[in-house]
């Protein structure tokens, strides 16, 4: 155990309870004005954060400490599991909708969306079929028996509707799938038709066809459909270099809508500034970067695959979330990991991480065969496609 710990990497370690620290602070400052208008108290979001935050930190220890292998072979018993929840959401009369989205599942103390469990399943499931599989995902029947999997999941997904979460499960999906093995042609081709799907599907919606919309024509748009997307820039843009101070921003008096989940980098860069979010933006890189170390020298296929997974999606969301901030892409309810309010998010991603840490706590000691470095294992699992 003590040489299992003194492999572990204590730098996605600190970091990581560096940002469940700053994800405490940061929900009160930019809830703390919809929290007194709706809840009569602005500590309202604060204490169920920090009980969250709690409940995130004890799954972080368990999945520090409980070997991978069996969350690998746990996977096709949480996969049924994940399919129940969605259908769930979608039949079940009486279950939690918000804004019409039928996506939460409410335990009284708490609520999730089971999209949430599906993506982190979809990584397990994946990592340990494609190590079993092997060489055989070459072949197109076995790259269609990953594809259906992963499509039964992303279907009902968007039926919820949550047409983001599908799509970066989708991505998450493919993308290990091509890690392990799969031929180009194979995943391009899987690409090039799902394209034009993916745009029906995108504005088929009447909601999702406003919000581009919205985007495309946003100067014209400002007090209506695109008025979430242009309070974000303006509270990016009271942020300057250096911000108006934590807690000073005044976006979260009812500018912006959402400011504590989906809005939380527009207030981060508010009150922090650009210089703040460039280092909060660089713990977040520093983060993915060991985790992608951590499948570089992970002792087996199904640890590399689980570690890339996981890093691909904090990788995602990061990218997705600020991207929707600063105007780039439409608008979309993607939180940012960690920073954003919401106790199943921290849950899930802090349980990831537990779990690339208990990988990186049985790597490979690289000193003992130099000539095949990280990167070279790493790159192997792409090799002879």
């Amino acid at each position: 155990m003590n040489e299992r710990w003194a492999k572990m990497d204590f730098g996605i370690f600190i970091a990581s309870l560096v940002m469940v620290g700053i994800s405490i602070v940061l929900v009160y400052s930019s809830s703390c004005a919809v929290a007194q208008h709706k809840y009569g108290g602005a500590d309202f979001f604060l204490t169920r954060q920090v009980i969250r935050a709690a409940l995130a930190l004890a799954c972080f220890a368990v999945f520090i400490n409980v070997d991978y292998h069996f969350w690998g072979k746990f996977s096709g018993g949480a996969y049924a599991i994940a399919i129940v929840l969605l259908l769930y959401v979608l039949v079940m009369p009486g279950h939690h909708a918000i804004h019409g989205a039928k996506r939460w599942i409410s335990l009284g103390f708490i609520q999730f969306q089971a999209s949430e469990l599906a993506l982190m399943v979809v990584v397990l499931l994946f990592a340990h079929h494609l190590q079993t599989v092997g060489e055989a995902i070459r072949e197109p029947k076995r790259f269609l028996q990953f594809l259906m999997k992963m499509g039964i999941l992303c279907f009902l997904i968007i039926l919820e509707p949550n047409f983001s979460t599908a799509c970066i499960i989708g991505l998450v999906g493919l993308a290990m799938i091509f890690v392990a093995g799969a031929r180009f042609w194979h995943i391009a081709s899987l690409l090039v038709a799902l394209i034009p799907a993916a745009a029906v599907v995108a504005v088929a919606a009447p909601y999702r066809m406003r919000r581009i919309i919205g985007f495309m024509h946003s100067p014209n748009h400002k007090s209506d459909i695109g008025y979430q997307g242009y309070q974000a820039l303006v509270g990016l843009g009271n942020g300057g270099a250096l911000g108006v101070g934590l807690g000073q921003g005044g976006q979260k008096y009812f500018y912006l809508p959402e400011p504590h989940t989906d809005f939380v980098f527009s207030i981060l860069g508010e009150e922090i500034g650009f210089v703040g979010l460039v280092a909060v933006l660089s713990l977040f890189a520093f983060i993915i970067y060991r985790g992608v170390r951590i499948s570089f020298n992970a002792p087996d296929k199904m640890g590399q695959l689980m570690a890339f997974g996981f890093s691909f999606i904090l990788g995602l969301y990061v990218i997705v979330h600020a991207f929707v901030n600063t105007g780039i892409i439409p608008t979309t309810g993607i939180p940012l990991p960690f920073l954003s309010y919401g106790g199943m998010s921290l849950i899930f991603t802090m349980s990831s991480i537990g779990l690339m840490l208990n990988i990186s706590s049985q790597s490979k000691t690289m000193q003992a065969r130099p000539e095949k470095s990280g990167a070279a294992r790493y790159v192997h699992l792409s090799a002879q496609r």
